[in-house]
């Protein structure tokens, strides 16, 4: 029997995903001072978040792929030094088409978020197991969504909006370090061939599980990228908030995406992967239901609207590790692969909220709209996640016990 690989540290998994979600939301808060820097509409300097997410997808479907192929730790490498690069040509640009070269450039770096996910895969021995090690990095990683728009909004009002991908670079760099020195190679079955690869997609691509898992990663995290987009526009136009404030406030679900995880990493052992993302979903629907209803009973300040949401982020802490476990166990073979196709549709399907979120609150800054779409948008999320229950409860009655595949070869 093959050793199972050395596993890496748990700083460097984390802050190989956590680099790319700081990467995502740090600017945020300053879009307001490079759209007055630029001379450009909000929603065109906003293509720099929506527009992000769009290429971030294209390159996770390769990034996957390529790990499977060529192995992990490379393609790790090479997309962390790129994106120290790219940032640091966002810090110099002298004009807007600089600027959105660069920001695309620097998607690079979803290949070491992709591959943490295959890397925690590749080192565990069951999928409760994966579940396990990705909420405990998951509690930590969580910190990204709530400091990143903070330290984004205090260095774009002390130091200008420049400084924001200074930040970016420094963050890189050290996740660059401690990948070269920590990660060794965990892929001890790649393809020897991508179309040797290619002939297994079908067990994949076929499977009405996987696609339940990842329909629920989509609207769940979308919901997300949806209040990123769309919380600058209502704090500044409704409730005069500085981009300090706007940071702040873009990192109230994370507090309640971070005690979720903490309760998931205790309960993997315990309860169905299934389970936990519907109740996750559903903690979702209250949250956005609860801010929907305070609205309309007049209740109107900053702090009344966002306190519910932080259930929005639990609502993650509790589905978004389940069902990212789920994804890569599917076909452990395919780990990276998968990994990187749902990856890509969560950002789409992200991208397609938050470019949503942007157009419809751009002419009407409405709280109330605004809470809608997010109520919409964990409607969907609940749906893949109880289809998912749905098969674990007709499995279960057919004598197949749990029937995510979790064998390795």
């Amino acid at each position: 029997m093959t050793p199972r690989p050395r596993q890496p540290h748990l700083l460097t998994v984390t802050l190989m995903a956590g680099t790319a979600v700081l990467s995502l939301n740090m600017i945020v808060p300053a879009f307001g001072e490079m759209a007055s820097h630029f001379g450009v509409s909000y929603a065109t300097i906003s293509f720099l978040f929506s527009g992000y997410l769009i290429i971030t997808g294209l390159l996770t479907l390769v990034a996957g792929p390529l790990s499977d192929r060529f192995g992990r730790r490379p393609i790790a490498l090479v997309g962390l030094v790129l994106f120290v690069l790219a940032s640091l040509v966002c810090v110099v640009t002298p004009n807007l088409t600089v600027l959105y070269i660069a920001r695309i450039a620097q998607t690079v770096v979803v290949c070491s978020a992709v591959i943490s996910q295959a890397v925690i895969r590749d080192t565990s021995d069951s999928a409760a197991n994966t579940t396990r090690r990705m909420a405990s990095v998951a509690m930590v990683m969580g910190l990204a969504p709530l400091i990143g728009p903070t330290i984004g909004g205090v260095l774009s009002d002390l130091l200008g909006w420049r400084s924001v991908f200074g930040a970016q670079a420094l963050v890189g760099l050290v996740a660059l370090v401690l990948v070269w020195f920590d990660l060794a190679e965990t892929n001890q079955h790649k393809s020897s061939t991508f179309r040797a690869q290619v002939r297994d997609y079908p067990s994949l691509i076929q499977s009405a599980r996987f696609w339940g898992y990842v329909m629920t990663l989509c609207f769940g995290v979308s919901t997300f990228f949806a209040f990123l987009a769309g919380m600058p526009l209502i704090g500044e136009a409704e409730f005069q908030l500085t981009q300090t404030q706007v940071g702040m406030v873009l990192g109230t679900l994370t507090v309640g995406y971070i005690v979720a995880n903490a309760i998931t990493r205790q309960a993997a052992d315990h309860l169905r992967a299934s389970t936990l993302m519907v109740i996750g979903r559903l903690i979702g629907l209250l949250g956005a239901s609860l801010s929907l209803a305070l609205l309309f009973l007049g209740f109107s300040s900053a702090v009344v609207l966002i306190a519910p949401l932080i259930l929005l982020g639990a609502a993650n802490g509790f589905s978004v590790q389940p069902s990212h476990a789920g994804v890569v166990s599917v076909n452990p073979r395919l780990a990276g692969s998968a990994a990187g196709l749902s990856g890509a549709l969560v950002y789409w399907v992200g991208a397609a909220a938050a470019s949503l979120m942007s157009l419809m609150l751009s002419s009407n800054p409405s709280p109330r709209l605004f809470i809608w779409m997010l109520l919409v948008s964990t409607v969907l999320a609940l749906v893949p996640a109880l289809f998912v229950m749905a098969l674990d409860r007709r499995s279960a009655c057919d004598g197949l016990g749990m029937a995510a595949p979790d064998s390795r070869e």
